[in-house]
């Protein structure tokens, strides 16, 4: 019994620990986010090798994954997010040096910074599911929620600190780094995973090979996950991928207004994600995402008819309009994220990691092309060409949550 009171203990510790890095993560990410694509803009002063620049960046989130997947079950879930700060921190600096003369440290610092966005997301999912208990959907609802306080604070910092250059930005995410770093080298602990190890071996030893590509391919419900998650960012990243650039670049909105915008979005996750993940636990997984997928079209619906009304001469429409479409999002966010972790994190009884980290690379190879596509849509058809396929793209999606998807 005093074990069990123990485990559950540092288990309690582990999450709020998470909660406190996540806090701060979500301030430094959401003022990078904010400023990363109009940065790239300025550099290069070309939409579409932003678009390609950003594809490098969400190939490197996705295509290491299985071999990230791996080391984390080696080497365990806090070893691998702490092994991700300094790649953070080299990125930022590479990017920091970076100029249109330069052109080959902005590059390899866009590799290297999200090569350490992946191992710190993907380890960071693992650590809250193994530190839940039965409501997982509860428990990843506190640490967005977290995530998302921070990010509100990120976006306050980036439109009040508008006469500051993108490189402080990124300067002062390095400073949080560290911090964040720190959190989880002296307060994280796996104590509790010595025991649980343990108990687990005869079973591990048995099912060594069950995460094979084959095998996990030929899973009909493996399958129906893998078609769903990919489908699912193929065709947001048409429409994300370039979505910050094409605000700057269609509407030249300034990186303040942009900001102002995005943290109506994080404020209304804040208030939800919590309720969404009891929801989540509630109604179930396929549920969730239904609501999610129906949210979501209700965005780029909004962004469309904002759009046409701008290009009518009602301009006035265009930043409320957009604060409603990221309002919206939210809500179509925080029932998607639950959902997906809770999945994603749970593939099977041992290698959860590398699993995770099979469905994650082909996830990859699906996004590649999005941020292309996107830039040559906007470029050669019109503004709104991304944001038509996209919604046609989730009423798809729809369809095959109701006929296929397993809960």
């Amino acid at each position: 019994m005093s074990t069990s009171k123990s485990v559950v203990k540092v288990k309690n510790r582990n999450i709020l620990t998470l909660c406190i890095a996540k806090l701060i993560h979500g301030f430094g990410v959401s003022m990078f986010n904010v400023v990363y694509q109009p940065f790239l803009l300025d550099l290069t002063n070309s939409l579409f090798i932003t678009g390609v620049l950003v594809t490098i960046g969400s190939i490197i989130q996705f295509l290491p994954m299985p071999l990230v997947g791996k080391l984390s079950d080696r080497f365990g879930h806090k070893n691998t997010i702490i092994a991700s700060i300094p790649l953070y921190l080299i990125g930022l600096v590479l990017l920091i040096l970076s100029d249109s003369n330069k052109i080959l440290y902005l590059f390899f610092g866009i590799v290297v910074y999200f090569l350490g966005f992946t191992l710190n997301n993907m380890n960071a999912q693992f650590l809250v599911a193994e530190n839940s208990e039965s409501s997982k959907g509860l428990m990843y609802g506190l640490i967005f929620t977290s995530f998302f306080i921070g990010s509100i604070g990120g976006n306050t910092f980036v439109i009040f600190g508008a006469s500051i250059s993108t490189r402080a930005f990124f300067l002062f995410f390095m400073g949080i780094l560290i911090v964040e770093g720190l959190i989880f080298t002296f307060f994280l602990s796996n104590k509790w995973q010595i025991q649980k190890t343990d108990e687990e071996t005869n079973e591990q030893l048995h099912f060594k090979k069950e995460h094979n590509w084959v095998k996990f391919i030929r899973n009909p419900r493996m399958r129906g996950i893998i078609f769903f998650f990919t489908f699912d960012i193929f065709i947001y990243g048409i429409s994300f991928s370039i979505y910050n650039a094409g605000l700057s670049d269609y509407y030249n909105l300034e990186t303040q207004e942009i900001s102002f915008i995005i943290i109506w979005m994080n404020i209304t996750n804040m208030l939800f994600q919590i309720p969404a993940g009891r929801i989540t636990d509630k109604l179930g997984k396929k549920k969730s995402l239904i609501i999610s997928a129906m949210t979501g079209i209700t965005f780029f619906i909004i962004n469309i008819v904002a759009s046409i009304l701008w290009s009518s001469g009602m301009t006035f429409v265009l930043i409320p309009a957009l604060v409603v479409a990221h309002i919206c999002f939210a809500f179509s966010i925080v029932t998607f994220i639950p959902s997906e972790q809770i999945i994603l994190t749970d593939l099977g009884k041992v290698k959860k990691a590398e699993a995770y980290g099979v469905v994650a690379f082909i996830r990859g190879v699906a996004f590649i092309p999005t941020g292309i596509i996107g830039a040559l849509l906007i470029e050669n058809v019109h503004y709104l060409a991304p944001f038509v396929i996209t919604s046609i793209g989730i009423i798809v999606e729809i369809w095959f949550l109701f006929k296929y998807f397993r809960d």
